[in-house]
């Protein structure tokens, strides 16, 4: 996978956290706000630095539920990004 095609699937990520932040504020989920927030952080700090320590996957490891499709989408991009360094 080429480095444009990481950033976009960082970028990609980031506007489909953004969306459960709205659900969430809707009452359309039961993620937490916090959370996300942390995540969209991170995710918006992975773009400009190789040397960042994440913490967003431990958080997604110890409360999400195993299946859930955004957080396994976020733990496959922290996977991409400790190859980029």
């Amino acid at each position: 996978m080429s480095l444009e095609d990481k950033y976009k699937k960082n970028i990609d990520i980031q506007l489909r956290v953004r969306r459960e932040m709205e659900y969430v504020q809707k009452g359309q989920s039961n993620k937490n706000y916090a959370q996300l927030s942390n995540i969209l952080e991170e995710l918006e700090k992975m773009l400009n630095s190789k040397n960042l320590k994440l913490c967003y996957p431990r958080m997604i490891v110890d409360s999400w539920d195993f299946t859930d499709e955004l957080g396994l989408e976020l733990l496959d991009l922290a996977e991409l990004y400790k190859r980029w360094k």
